[in-house]
């Protein structure tokens, strides 16, 4: 322990997981001012950074910043020299918790306790299983009654089924490999992440991918498409029939292990969506659809982490025990709706949109960081505002379209997302939107669920209906609201697109 502790092993423990070189920092202040939730840190990202850089590492640790985080990857994104800002937040979180070296306060407790719940299950079964995490999560905090009755209506819906917990449906059956996968990740991290260097960042979109009606592609629903976000699941499969896709799921795919591995194990962060790509490579997929936008992220992440590091494909093999291509590409619901083309869309469209008021709303992890998620303009992206224009809809211009909403801290820190949704839901109807449209479960989840108590909290705000856009896809497309699984949703989604 004394040698972990000592100040300049930490910083170059932090130099060697991130590839910065912390001198190069020169306190713009742009991590601090884009971050969504700097306000409510005791350090931002600007005085972590600065921390760091002067060797006060463990002052970093302990800092209650750490905590608040949402993974946004503004910081990084906006960062003039190209500094892993996001990276060393969750470096200091993953030192943090391995050495004590904690603040100490709720907001650690709370979430570390949800991450500790939500790895749990992942590593016993290999899938998340959500009444599994929630029951673990509210005995380690104590919060029985916190989202009682979203819960309760989930179970009435479907959504969340009590029985799950007692069958091996939500499991995967290669457990070793999941076990394997863990151990590793708990083992001391050798390998070096490339030095960063300043750069001037200019983005390219990535190729537009060659999608034809007919097609089969892979498909990655993701454990929250198989749960709570059940409805997206229905929706996603429904507009695959509208506009003649197949779909062939990965089999024995796993957690990809989203927030949860990401804020705390970076190893493990990319073993595990690591095998899906190996499944997918194995399974002769060359597109894999991937509705969930954290899903999504953490499978092109550790793509190109397997392309870049041939210790981590030699760790893979040790785990499958084969070699993994990377042939498979990981694609969100928008690059398949591109790859189909507006026009070829609108050709589709028997029940145009007639234009409907949205908001589209993009989220963070689907746009960042664009080095690694190439689809849109991380800053004004416009591809689902194209694809919603050539299908009658009426998209607005709004300010807050990459804005994060607080992604997987939806448990931890109630509060918190009702204060982000707030502004967010603020902005779009300031600017005559009459409903939101996303393609992220989990923002769905903070914009829909979250949304009565935000209304009450604040009560300057009407109520806004949540959309996937694979929900409108699917209804320009002709099919009803009821087969989309709009009568799922918080938030009365049905009136708003039948009435028109």
């Amino acid at each position: 322990m004394e040698q972990y502790i000592r100040p300049n092993s930490l910083k170059q423990q932090l130099e060697k997981a991130t590839g910065n070189n912390y001198a190069c920092c020169y306190q713009c202040g742009k991590c601090t001012a884009g971050c969504p939730v700097g306000g409510l840190m005791d350090n931002p990202p600007a005085r972590i950074m600065r921390l760091v850089q002067a060797g006060h590492v463990e002052d970093a640790m302990k800092s209650e910043a750490l905590w608040y985080c949402v993974g946004c990857m503004t910081c990084t994104s906006r960062c003039p020299q190209n500094l892993e800002i996001a990276g060393t937040m969750d470096a200091l979180r993953e030192m943090a918790i391995k050495s004590g070296q904690d603040s100490g306060d709720r907001s650690k407790m709370l979430v570390t306790a949800f991450h500790s719940a939500f790895l749990k299950t992942v590593r016993k079964s290999g899938r998340l299983q959500e009444l599994a995490l929630v029951n673990s999560y509210k005995l380690k905090t104590r919060t029985f009654l916190q989202d009682a009755g979203a819960g309760i209506k989930m179970i009435r819906q479907g959504k969340i089924n009590p029985m799950s917990a007692l069958t091996s449906k939500e499991s995967v059956h290669a457990k070793h490999q999941i076990d394997k996968i863990f151990t590793i990740s708990e083992q001391e991290n050798h390998s070096h992440t490339e030095r960063r260097k300043p750069v001037k960042r200019i983005f390219h979109p990535d190729p537009h991918v060659k999608i034809e009606p007919g097609m089969t592609i892979g498909y990655y629903p993701g454990c929250s498409l198989s749960g709570t976000a059940k409805d997206y699941d229905i929706s996603v499969k429904r507009m695959c029939e509208r506009i003649g896709i197949r779909l062939r799921e990965i089999e024995d795919w796993n957690c990809c292990g989203a927030s949860s591995a990401h804020a705390t194990n970076h190893k493990l962060s990319v073993l595990l969506p690591a095998r899906n790509q190996a499944l997918a490579d194995l399974q002769g997929l060359d597109y894999v659809l991937t509705p969930c936008a954290a899903c999504l992220n953490r499978q092109v992440a550790a793509k190109k982490a397997l392309m870049e590091s041939e210790e981590l494909r030699a760790e893979l093999e040790g785990v499958m025990g084969k070699e993994t291509s990377c042939r498979a590409q990981f694609i969100g619901v928008m690059q398949l709706l591109e790859g189909i083309g507006p026009e070829r869309l609108a050709k589709k469209a028997v029940t145009p949109l007639k234009e409907l008021p949205l908001a589209c709303y993009y989220g963070c992890l689907l746009v960042r960081p664009f080095e690694t998620m190439g689809y849109d303009d991380p800053e004004n992206p416009t591809k689902m505002e194209a694809i919603l224009t050539a299908l009658g809809a009426k998209p607005v211009d709004w300010a807050y379209k990459v804005e994060c909403c607080g992604a997987g801290l939806t448990m931890a820190r109630q509060e918190m997302i009702e204060d982000l949704t707030h502004k967010i839901a603020k902005n779009a109807a300031a600017n005559g939107a009459g409903a939101f449209v996303v393609a992220c479960p989990l923002c769905h989840t903070n914009l829909d669920m979250r949304q009565e108590g935000m209304r009450k909290r604040y009560g300057d705000t009407g109520a806004m209906p949540v959309y996937y856009i694979s929900d409108l896809v699917a209804i320009a497309c002709g099919a009803s609201p009821e087969e989309v699984a709009l009568d799922k949703h918080f938030v009365p989604a049905v009136d708003l697109v039948r009435n028109r």
